[in-house]
């Protein structure tokens, strides 16, 4: 049998079930992947939540990383044995599943699933605010608030990387410090006072701001922007933010937002290697994936929720 995660009601971590599931043959244009490692994403918990509509029952995740055992008609330039990787393709959270091979994307040989599993879908998604969302000019000032989360952290990064002024925010003294040393400023995400002392970082007001945290920190975010700047919201940890649209219009912002993958078409080749070269470069830092078992997948839930584990949370079946 297949060990699979399902939610049949929206709702807390503990609604994720673990069901055990035949595995049939791939279909035309369909392989069969064992998974070797499954990221785990903060829209996964999303999705458990209904913020994000879903058919019911469904399964959770929508990366991962495995070997193919079986090939579906129909499928060219996929070997049975090959290790190959998706992003953005619901239904990672079992042991084995059938995935249409047009989702799949090859993996380096020196890199690990569980390395992978961490990286790719962050990656591409920090890859699509500094190309795709918002194309990235050196000398720019960019805000990144939640500069601490798994991919605020590799797009501040890399943006400090591409030659960027980069201000970062983070939630808590050990975050902060993790991040101290890789980009210009760090600052506080709850401060009182945020707004003001990004004036003073910025006086002329940021080029972009790249947005993760959302209710909490973007009257701040608005405060920093520069007339004719952009803010991209990507992320939206606590809440989705309110604002004044006329304000924002009459001052010319540019608010982007939506889904990577439209920032992705045509150039997933070009991204994914542009990740891996990114990581191997050294310019994501030391990318650390904190391991559970599939079986577990309701506490790595529970620990995003709670704020209990820093950086990339990974599932193994």
């Amino acid at each position: 049998m297949n060990t699979t995660i399902r939610f049949h009601q929206y709702g807390a971590p503990s609604v994720l079930q673990v069901e055990d599931d035949p595995i049939g043959t791939p279909g035309a244009g369909e392989v069969r992947l064992r998974h070797e490692a499954i990221g785990v994403n903060f829209i996964d918990t999303l999705f458990r939540q209904g913020m994000y509509p879903v058919p019911l029952p469904s399964v959770p995740g929508v990366e991962g990383v495995g070997i193919v055992e079986a090939l579906g008609a129909g499928v060219a330039g996929i070997k049975v044995g090959q290790r190959l990787a998706y992003y953005l393709a619901p239904g990672s959270y079992t042991q084995q599943r059938l995935i249409a091979a047009e989702h799949l994307v090859p993996v380096p040989d020196d890199l690990s699933a569980e390395l992978v599993a961490a990286v790719l879908t962050k990656g591409l998604t920090a890859w699509a605010g500094l190309n795709g969302y918002h194309q990235l000019q050196a000398g720019q000032t960019v805000l990144v608030q939640g500069a601490s989360s798994s991919v605020g952290n590799l797009l501040a990064r890399w943006a400090k990387a591409r030659g960027a002024a980069v201000i970062g925010t983070a939630g808590s003294p050990e975050k902060r410090a993790a991040l101290a040393s890789a980009i210009d400023h760090v600052l506080p995400s709850d401060a009182a006072d945020l707004a003001a002392q990004l004036k003073r970082l910025a006086p002329q007001g940021v080029d972009v701001v790249y947005e993760f945290v959302g209710k909490a920190t973007f009257a701040a975010t608005l405060a920093a922007v520069r007339d004719g700047g952009t803010i991209v919201s990507i992320g939206s940890a606590s809440g989705a933010p309110e604002f004044d649209k006329a304000e924002v219009a009459r001052r010319q912002i540019r608010m982007v937002g939506g889904p990577m993958a439209s920032h992705l078409q045509g150039r997933v080749d070009e991204a994914t290697a542009a990740v891996f070269d990114a990581y191997r470069g050294g310019l994501f830092g030391a990318v650390t994936a904190t391991r559970y078992t599939l079986k577990d997948a309701a506490q790595a839930h529970a620990d995003i929720a709670g704020r209990q584990k820093a950086g990339s949370l990974v599932l193994i079946p």
